[in-house]
Order: structure tokens, then sequence, then C-alpha cells
């Protein structure tokens, strides 16, 4: 008896399942690249959340040996401790960060040599009793010379600098708008937002060296321009009973 010949073994795959190992590469690769940039996302956020601690740190340090607040981190900057650098003035979720060609004295692309521009003018016309020295001497201390990332309240005026330190050692010295849900994008882009503008999660490095996580959300989008007497107090501190915002 003649027995029926095997049929011939196939070789290779079929088109359907080509295209089902493709797929399922794809999906792999897609939860891969998210899991990746989740990762890079948690650590710009932890590293961003050290160099808040140590900022506020070097300028309540810089505070109590001179005795008096420094009106810009750049005078902060020429006295650091040993345990601070530069460099943790820089949030590495700045949208400077990315290509700037010299990075480290591009003060002009920096978020926050641009947003404390703008929170507080200064002029030789404006009548203040200025808080040591000449008149000169403090326009002197206000300028940033330095690139950084984070805002601070120091060039404000003596009343309202006054009103935050009256609230606690828990007031924000430091603070950073660059991890919420609206993250600005490089200054000078066509969907550029001004910083009174912004809304989502902030880190705000307290003058103990501790960080807090707030949300900042506006019923309505505010022109930005110095506030006069209306300071961006929310970035700094909780709401103050009684206030007027």
């Amino acid at each position: 008896m003649l027995s029926s010949p095997r049929p011939a073994a196939r070789l290779g795959f079929t088109v359907f399942e080509l295209l089902s190992v493709l797929a399922a590469a794809g999906v792999v690769m897609t939860l891969v690249s998210s899991m990746v940039a989740n990762a890079r996302v948690r650590g710009q956020r932890l590293v961003c959340m050290d160099n808040l601690r140590l900022v506020s740190r070097a300028v309540h340090a810089y505070s109590v040996e001179n005795e008096k607040r420094p009106r810009s981190f750049s005078r902060v900057m020429a006295s650091l401790p040993d345990s601070v650098k530069p460099s943790n003035f820089l949030c590495p979720s700045d949208p400077a960060l990315r290509g700037a060609p010299d990075r480290e004295r591009a003060t002009n692309s920096f978020w926050g040599n641009n947003a404390n521009a703008s929170q507080e003018t200064w002029s030789q016309v404006d009548i203040r009793e200025p808080e040591s020295g000449s008149w000169s001497a403090e326009l002197a201390e206000v300028k940033e010379t330095e690139p950084f990332s984070y805002l601070h309240p120091l060039g404000w005026r003596r009343p309202a600098w006054q009103r935050l330190i009256g609230q606690g050692r828990d007031f924000g010295i430091a603070v950073c708008q660059l991890h919420g849900v609206r993250v600005p994008p490089a200054p000078g882009g066509t969907t550029f937002k001004p910083y009174l503008q912004y809304e989502g999660e902030v880190f705000r490095g307290t003058d103990d060296g501790t960080v807090v996580k707030r949300k900042v959300f506006r019923p309505g989008a505010r022109a930005e321009g110095p506030p006069g007497s209306d300071y961006p107090w929310e970035f700094y501190i909780d709401v103050i009973p009684g206030s007027t915002r």
C-alpha cells in the first residue's frame, strides 16, 4: 500500500503573520518610548526639586550672613557655599537648555530671567526708601547677570517683601513653573505665554529649604506687566486672609 505524500514544509511567514509581528513590535516600542519619556520627566522633576532646596538654602545663607535679602539671584551666585553651584539655578526642563548656543551666558533666553524681569520695574524716578546704601547701589544689586530658570521675589518693593516674609518661613523664595499642565514654550515663540498667565503645577522652594507642590488655575488670562501693588502672591504663598486677590 502506497502512503500519501507528506505536504511540503511551509517556509517563512504569511502576510498576516508578518503584519501581526510588526504590530506587536510597534506596541512594544511605543510602551518602551513612553516609559523612557516618563522616566525622563520624573528625573527632571527630582533634579528640579533638589535644585530648589539648594537655591533656597543659598538665599537664606546669604541673608543671614549679610543681614539683608539679596536683590537678585546673580548676587547669590557671586558667593555660593561649596554645596551649591550655578547650574543648580537652571531647571532641566527649561526650554532654553535645548540647543542654546551659549547656554551659560544667554540670560535673555532662560525662563527665570524673562519672567522676573517683568515682575517689578525699577526706575530712577520711583521714590522709595532703599534698604541699604545709595539708590544707585540698590539698583545695581537688582540687575541679573547670570542665567537662571526660577521665579523669585527678591527684587520686590520693600512693603511687598515685608508682607511676604510676614507669612513665616514657609514663603516661596524660588519657584518653578516648568513642570505643570501648561509648560511655557521657549521665549520668543509664537505661542509664548507670559508667566502671569501660567496655569498648572508649581514647585515652591521655601525659605527653610523644603519644597512644596501647588496648583495655580486662573479664571481668565491676564496681561503681563508689572503688577504695581498687585503681586503674584499665588506663586509664593497660599491665599492670604483678607487679601484683595
